[in-house]
């Protein structure tokens, strides 16, 4: 019985799109004896799944995760693929996300379909270093933009610093000036070659038009990224979570550990960046950076997934009826932090109701700061930096974009200029959390 589940489970076999036939459905023929166990925290497992067709098919075997939020991230990525295809625009440009399959078979184990032929951004870019620049780099080393950021930060910590790391980024937000934090972080872009991206997919190519070719799809895969990841307040965007296909050169995110904004809420030094939008992913399209291609694909995506809006908010309805342990968790810490109404508190399903209420906002046009202003403040309002972290994520008429829009009713072009202006600003990139390597 569990391998006819798996077998038509795992595989993706049951679309939803038509009607099932068991009977043609690829079935399971064995297991291979050799398992690969990642490094990572966690210790997942790559599995070999061997079908009855001759082929295999590796799975990633998770535990200690609820799954369930990848699981419907996924689901909900396969709600705005059909959106896109349906729209004139997105189909011409050939705008889509590639997906994978996720299946939690209880709350604490699933299984990751693993995607064949891809490498971490990280990877992907470091590894066009050459030896002295790895050198320079390495984080061992006091030169690496890492180390020198720490320092930095430490630099205006109180002595007595009793709060550990977050009292440490709250002084980066009330002390440092806007100058200092964009001269500080504008050193540390310098010490990483610019072409990075350009090294990496230039390597991949046999010509120059392969080369624009996969800069192309990257280009037009990361914008469609973006704007889907965004929608769903999909945080935590490090470089390891992001994997490209070496063959296609498509960008595909993972891993939806944070999402709905809790990655501003909850962590201990908030996100305040709406996607990744770093200076190697710009650098790919020079001399235009953001404009051109990648603006045009973030305003198309948008326009479509905002005119199908009641589509996407109708699905998310199962946060609302089945909410994960993650967001069960949340909720108590929100809870505990006294910042529920009285009518939340009566209502068991208030946490949800509220982060789905944040993405309708999204799709309405609200300001994307201003929307995150309120994903602040449920979770770092008692902070002694809040005012100076609210003050740094609306950003200053003189020197941003966004400063100068209206909280409410954005155009799908003033939404995304917001957006590109909020994700590359310097001041906000200069104070964010050194795992997060803004730098890169």
């Amino acid at each position: 019985m569990f391998s006819v589940f798996l077998s038509h489970l795992c595989i993706g076999q049951y679309s939803g799109l038509s009607k099932p036939l068991p009977e043609y459905h690829i079935k399971i023929s064995g297991f291979d004896e050799r398992v690969l166990v990642m490094s990572s925290l966690r210790k997942p497992k790559r599995i070999m799944i061997r079908g009855n067709n001759e082929k295999e098919f590796p799975y990633l075997v998770k535990s200690g995760e609820d799954l369930r939020m990848d699981q419907r991230i996924e689901n909900l990525f396969l709600i705005m693929n059909s959106v896109m295809d349906a729209d004139p625009g997105c189909r011409q440009r050939k705008l889509s996300l590639k997906t994978y399959q996720v299946i939690s078979m209880t709350p604490r184990v699933g299984l990751i379909e693993w995607m064949r032929n891809t490498q971490p951004l990280k990877e992907f870019l470091l590894n066009t270093l050459s030896d002295e620049e790895q050198k320079y780099l390495d984080p061992k080393s006091i030169h690496a933009p890492v180390v020198q950021h720490m320092k930095w930060v430490e630099k205006v910590a109180d002595k007595d610093n009793k709060r550990g790391f977050q009292g440490m980024f709250d002084k980066v937000y009330i002390k440092y000036s806007y100058t200092e934090t964009v001269k500080e972080f504008r050193l540390k872009e310098g010490k990483i070659p610019w072409n990075l991206s350009r090294r990496a997919l230039q390597r991949l190519s046999s010509s120059p038009e392969a080369f624009y070719v996969l800069r192309s799809t990257l280009l037009r895969s990361h914008s469609v990224v973006c704007i889907c990841q965004y929608l769903l307040g999909i945080g935590d965007r490090h470089l390891s979570n992001f994997m490209v296909n070496l063959k296609t050169g498509h960008m595909v995110g993972i891993d939806f550990g944070h999402a709905f904004g809790s990655a501003t809420q909850f962590l201990p030094v908030p996100e305040l960046m709406p996607f990744r939008l770093t200076r190697q992913l710009t650098n790919l399209n020079m001399p235009l950076q953001v404009k051109g291609q990648m603006e045009s694909c973030m305003r198309h995506v948008l326009r479509a997934l905002r005119a199908d809006s009641d589509l996407l908010l109708s699905t998310m309805d199962v946060f609302v009826k089945e909410p994960s342990l993650d967001w069960m968790n949340f909720a108590e810490k929100q809870m505990q932090a006294g910042k529920e109404t009285d009518d939340a508190a009566q209502d068991e399903k208030w946490y949800p109701k509220q982060k789905i209420q944040f993405a309708q906002r999204k799709l309405q046009g609200d300001h994307p700061c201003h929307i995150m202003k309120d994903e602040l403040e449920l979770g770092h309002s008692k902070r002694e930096a809040f005012r100076s972290m609210v003050r740094v994520l609306l950003g200053d008429k003189k020197e941003n974009i966004r400063a100068e829009l209206p909280a409410q009713g954005l155009s799908v072009e003033q939404q995304v200029a917001a957006l590109i202006d909020h994700a590359t600003d310097p001041n906000i990139l200069g104070r964010t959390w050194g795992g997060w390597e803004p730098w890169v």
